[in-house]
């Protein structure tokens, strides 16, 4: 079905006046690669003249043709054939990590590493034929609104949720637990198989003891395991236990919200691989993390750890580091903190 996406060429819109990168065909990449790597230049006086003028944003590393933008602060790998397109497609949008997201998500992930004249429109194209995507369309739930509690910084207060029971895996895990960081939305999620104090207590204790402790945790119910909790590791921790309620949304909106998209990320791999979804459960999560907030617009990752991830596209794109950076589709953005 992909194989359509190229079958046609799209059509080269005009370079804009707020200087967005110049849009060219792979016959220009082909002669700004000679160009650049070994002097060459075309016969054509007009193609010698553009050439020249291309060639301050572009460079060749490994025999590789990158793009640069005329400040020469990052590199991204310029892409030829429809075959590395489509590699580059999959990988940032089919594979766990790219957990089948929006147009907007995909194409962030894909501009980050890699540069071709028709990256947008193909992203476009990519995302709304993928058949899994459609299978698994978002349905659209108007909900009250939301006012999130004030938190003042990352690892506060967080969001305690549990998902299944799902289909049991070839390990055993029926369940998972859900930490959510209500500041920046970094999620920890945790297969387990038995739904118990000491179980739920020691992904808990882990953790804490890993990120860091927590001055709150919120949970959506008040029940007997929830009782069980805050009796057990809680009170060890000294961690404040919180319930919300229906009259109080506003205390359990942002973990509800990633919880569903958490559900709704691992539902694409379920439905096709039920009995090893745990063993995708951390490239979805990682995915999630990785992909930015729209209310923040950073990533919880960049929020949380205050760098940019490392995405396994854009390493294989760009393996050395040298002077330049990760490309950043939105590098105009203020930081959030």
């Amino acid at each position: 079905m992909h194989q359509m996406l190229f079958a046609n060429r799209h059509k080269i819109p005009p370079k804009k006046k707020n200087g967005d990168e110049p849009k060219m065909d792979s016959s220009v990449y082909l002669q700004l690669r000679n160009f650049l790597h070994n002097g060459e230049l075309p016969q054509s006086v007009a193609e010698r003249r553009n050439i020249k003028r291309m060639a301050p944003s572009f460079i060749v590393k490994d025999n590789r043709l990158f793009y640069t933008g005329p400040s020469r602060h990052y590199m991204r790998l310029v892409v030829f054939t429809v075959e590395e397109k489509m590699s580059v497609l999959k990988e940032c949008h089919n594979n766990p990590a790219g957990n089948h997201n929006g147009v907007r998500s995909t194409r962030n992930r894909v501009i980050a590493g890699y540069y071709w004249a028709t990256l947008n429109a193909d992203v476009k194209e990519w995302v709304r034929s993928c058949h899994r995507c459609q299978l698994n369309e978002r349905v659209k739930i108007v909900s009250p609104p939301v006012h999130p509690i004030q938190v003042k910084e990352p690892w506060e207060v967080l969001g305690l949720d549990f998902i299944g029971p799902l289909p049991e895996t070839g390990r055993g895990n029926k369940y998972i637990l859900t930490l959510i960081d209500l500041y920046t939305k970094w999620v920890i999620a945790e297969p387990f198989k038995f739904k118990t104090v000491t179980e739920v207590s020691g992904i808990i204790t882990t953790n804490m003891y890993t990120f860091g402790m927590v001055r709150k945790i919120i949970t959506d119910q008040e029940n007997e395991f929830v009782n069980q909790l805050n009796d057990n590791i809680f009170s060890m921790l000294k961690i404040k236990h919180a319930v919300s309620s229906a009259h109080h949304p506003q205390t359990n909106g942002p973990d509800e919200r990633t919880n569903q998209t958490v559900k709704r990320a691992l539902r694409k791999f379920v439905n096709s691989n039920p009995d090893d979804w745990d063993l995708h459960l951390a490239a979805v999560v990682y995915g999630l993390n990785t992909t930015k907030e729209h209310s923040s617009r950073h990533t919880p990752y960049f929020l949380l750890f205050h760098r940019h991830p490392h995405l396994p596209a854009v390493l294989n794109a760009c393996p050395m580091k040298d002077e330049f950076e990760v490309a950043d589709p939105e590098s105009d953005i203020k930081p959030a903190l």
